[in-house]
């Protein structure tokens, strides 16, 4: 049976961030159980790519799906020469697949010679089907049918999740459970079923599935006259930047993949000077392109930017990343309409060379764009400074920079809208202060209410959808979070100074100033940091012995807060402070006199950045 599960993959990158190797089937979502079945081709959608995972299974189609899961997977059709049953003649569309569950004993007819494919499973039926798939006989089974089979199919965890009783007809989702479960599970001779289908284990001898090889992925193909030119979509689920989406969503230019289930789109695109290739541009493997380096993915793209194709270092070119972040095609920028939108970080000097291979130096900027990327550009335009936000346009041979005209929305954060307008799915969002950025995501914004003063800039598509997203310094997530723990300044008038001391993560840190101080004091505060330095403190919201802790965040009197991705955890004893886990918190929760520092409230993005606890 071929690999076929490379397809989880990206939908672990979909759906989780990457998924965590053999986790309990308890603990896996269904979005990714789903995927991990429809990569096997144990069960695929109907013809819209839908799973009808509440629909009962016939004992015809349950045939199909014992196959699917079996070495025999590439081997049987349904078409069949013969007729298995007397009320499955060789023209039924699951003959094949009935007449071969029946010879290796997977499922049996009745006594009256038929089999009764329109029938609905039962659990029991579908035990004993996997059970046998697991290399079990009858003889394995203690006491009467179904309980030996059901305590055999309770005892090696095949039941997790699936919520059908004995007697009960099986639907799609728990026939889906249930073959998650068989791949997971041992054979009768404790082999992990899923190795005995091909697939790859860890050093743990779970399925590993971020490492799992698939030959039946393919692509990347570059879209230009439409996705059904490179793929019928038909009964495959497809996904665009990595939300699920539908064929008529996917445009121009984006690189696609696509196995017998899904097809998965990727607009992602970067355009600006090409600088250098290496090891050498006769034959690059990688190229440096606004300032970042990209390896190449396709022999296309490689031929395209090497010194026999048509793009040469200088150019201004638009490289079509695909779903690794490689480049997988690269063209001249102005036959890729593009604009990057981002804001200022910093400024600088480069080189860059001319269509001759001259050298030449031009003033740079660094723009943090919306996907969270840094890149830089030319821009003789001194008046851009750090901070602006800035559109880029390209030409055949230069950049054009120019300010962004601000605009703004407002209203509550809810279910892809804030106030009455919907946000794509696919939204990018930035956060921005005075001289950084960084991209958030969605969930960060969630339940929270923006004012129109929190946005600097926002885009739309042709849906009225918003697509781009620069708010004003509104997460609290730009900035450093410690303790300071001592404070020394001076003012006189002869001078003013400051010496501090303070812990960033538990490492310690000391600033010294001269002409101004900080007012700060001792304790958990905000750090402001510019340039590497510190530059200003502000104190933080306390909340003394909460009530209840769990892995997001803490309660008290009703009241809720929650962890910042980052939220250092102290130990406090005589003075001095040692980090903590916060696993190690939790389960200790009781031995400890605990106070949360939070920004703001949850409802304004707030998020608890500094944990101090002492032990009772």
């Amino acid at each position: 049976m071929k690999k076929k599960l490379l397809s989880l993959l990206t939908a672990a990158a979909v759906l989780l961030g990457g998924l965590p190797a053999a986790l309990a089937t308890s603990e896996v979502s269904d979005s990714v159980i789903e995927q991990v079945i429809r990569s096997t081709e144990i069960m695929v959608g109907d013809p819209n790519g839908d799973m009808n995972l509440d629909k009962t299974v016939t004992r015809a189609e349950y045939a199909k799906m014992l196959v699917a899961a079996s070495t025999y997977q590439d081997k049987v059709a349904g078409a069949s020469n013969s007729s298995p049953f007397k009320d499955v003649p060789y023209t039924h569309w699951a003959a094949g697949y009935i007449k071969t569950a029946v010879q290796q004993g997977w499922l049996t007819g009745y006594l009256d010679g038929s089999f009764r494919p329109d029938k609905t499973v039962t659990l029991e039926e579908a035990a004993t089907g996997v059970l046998k798939l697991l290399g079990y006989t009858t003889e394995d089974f203690s006491g009467s049918y179904p309980y030996g089979q059901l305590a055999l199919y309770e005892s090696l965890g095949l039941d997790s999740k699936v919520t059908a009783s004995q007697g009960s007809a099986m639907t799609r989702r728990n026939m889906m459970y249930l073959f998650y479960n068989l791949l997971n599970a041992d054979t009768k001779d404790g082999q992990v079923y899923a190795q005995m289908l091909g697939y790859t284990l860890n050093e743990n001898d779970e399925i590993d599935y971020l490492n799992i090889v698939s030959d039946t992925m393919k692509g990347p193909y570059i879209v230009e006259n439409g996705i059904s030119s490179i793929v019928s979509t038909e009964g495959k689920t497809v996904y665009r930047n990595g939300y699920t989406s539908s064929a008529d969503a996917i445009q121009r230019y984006d690189v696609v993949y696509y196995t017998g289930s899904a097809v998965w789109a990727y607009a992602n695109a970067v355009t600006g000077t090409y600088q250098s290739a290496s090891p050498s541009a006769a034959s690059p493997t990688s190229v440096t392109v606004a300032g970042n380096t990209y390896e190449i993915e396709t022999s296309d793209a490689a031929f395209e930017l090497s010194t026999l194709g048509g793009l040469n270092v200088g150019d201004i070119v638009t490289l079509l990343l695909g779903r690794d972040g490689k480049v997988a095609a690269a063209l001249p920028a102005d036959e890729y309409v593009s604009e990057v939108v981002g804001m200022v970080t910093a400024t600088g000097t480069g080189t860059y060379y001319n269509s001759v291979g001259n050298a030449y130096t031009s003033r740079t900027i660094t723009v943090t764009a919306m996907d969270g990327n840094s890149y830089v550009y030319p821009c003789t335009r001194t008046s851009i400074s750090t901070g602006d936000l800035v559109s880029i346009g390209f030409g055949s041979s230069e950049t054009d920079v120019s300010i962004l005209k601000s605009s703004t929305v407002r209203g509550a954060v809810s279910g892809y809208t804030i106030g009455s307008k919907t946000m794509a799915k696919d939204v990018r969002i930035l956060d921005t202060n005075a001289s950084s950025a960084k991209r958030v995501y969605y969930s960060r914004l969630n339940g929270a209410a923006l004012d129109s003063t929190d946005v600097r800039y926002c885009a739309t598509n042709g849906a009225g959808e918003i697509t781009d997203l620069i708010l004003r310094d509104f997460t609290g997530d730009l900035y450093e979070y410690g303790i300071i723990t001592s404070v020394k300044e001076q003012s006189d008038d002869m001078s003013v100074s400051g010496s501090y001391t303070y812990l960033v993560n538990g490492e310690k840190q000391t600033l010294s100033t001269n002409g101004r101080t900080l007012g700060a004091s001792n304790g958990p505060a905000r750090l402001t940091v510019e340039d590497g330095q510190l530059s200003a403190v502000s104190a933080l919201k306390a909340i003394k012995n909460p009530d209840t802790i769990t892995q997001l965040g803490v309660s008290k009197d009703g009241d809720s807060w929650l962890f910042s991705d980052e939220c250092a955890v102290y130990r406090s004893e005589n003075a001095s402070y040692s980090l903590l886990s916060l696993t190690e918190l939790r389960n200790n929760f009781d031995s400890y006199s605990i106070t949360c520092y939070y920004d703001k409230d949850t409802g304004d993005c707030g998020r608890i950045r500094i944990i101090i606890a002492r032990e009772k």
